[in-house]
């Protein structure tokens, strides 16, 4: 997976530090990586310094949209992944990113020749979105209706699509992920109630649209999963309405260049 390294500047501090962003008024985005309790942790946020992973979805944020107030993502925090309304902070606990990377160790990921590493980050990506997905629900005072939980799966899947390098395999990756947690399922009501989706159902939710975004490159993917044509139809259909629905709901938040725009209806 080719990551755009952002470099920024890095402050000290005692239990956050922060990059140092490039001096702008409208840019209210930024990332705090909490001190490392242990090694295991220290050579996670040092990857994910050196990969620019997070600082490339920060840059992203402040390139497309006004935001009324600063969005915090805090990485390494105890608790998450999840969004903070109250606080307006995002939180991706270290021990999460572990655990993904352990599954795809456990699965033997790279015979899918993509490697243990790349799959993890690429889980991680998709998780940061999926939480950013709540943030401008939460900010913009988004409708939604039905879960939100599969809103911001939708969002997340669809912005890795259109504005990631290789975005279509990182969803892959991603939806791996929730097909591997659900092997954990054991069928209790716990698992009914939840507000989320069922993983098995996220995996098959994400692989649809990432054909439906484009067909004729993972007709493949597909047929290896028996998708009825029916089905694959809808897939197509479901994409590019998700597509043009955010962008209505999105637009007046964005920037005069937000590279959304391109997708706005005639």
């Amino acid at each position: 997976m080719n990551m755009h390294k952002i470099f920024l500047l890095m402050t000290a501090c005692i239990t956050f530090c922060a990059p140092q962003i490039l001096a702008s008024t409208d840019k209210k985005a930024v990332v705090l990586y909490a001190k490392p309790a242990n090694t295991s942790e220290a050579m996670i946020k040092n990857h994910l310094i050196n990969l620019g992973l997070i600082d490339e979805i920060v840059v992203y944020i402040n390139e497309e949209y006004l935001l009324p107030q600063t969005l915090t993502f805090k990485i390494g925090a105890r608790d998450g992944p999840l969004y903070d309304p109250i606080s307006n902070e995002i939180f991706i606990p270290y021990f999460f990113i572990k655990e993904a990377k352990n599954r795809f160790s456990d699965a033997h990921y790279s015979e899918t020749r993509v490697s243990v590493d790349d799959a993890t980050w690429d889980a991680l990506m998709h998780t940061l979105l999926h939480e950013l997905a709540h943030a401008l629900i939460a900010i913009y005072n988004l409708p939604v209706v039905g879960k939100e939980e599969d809103a911001a799966d939708s969002l997340a899947t669809i912005l890795l699509i259109e504005f990631f390098n290789e975005g279509t395999e990182i969803a892959i990756s991603a939806a791996d992920l929730f097909y591997l947690e659900s092997e954990d399922i054991v069928g209790s009501e716990e698992d009914y109630w939840d507000e989320h989706s069922l993983d098995i159902q996220r995996f098959y939710s994400t692989i649809c649209l990432v054909y439906g975004s484009s067909p004729e490159k993972y007709i493949d993917l597909v047929n290896d999963m028996n998708f009825s044509e029916k089905r694959l139809t809808l897939c197509i259909d479901e994409y590019q309405n998700l597509l043009d629905n955010w962008i209505v709901l999105l637009k007046p938040h964005l920037k005069p260049m937000s590279r959304a725009r391109m997708f706005e209806a005639e």
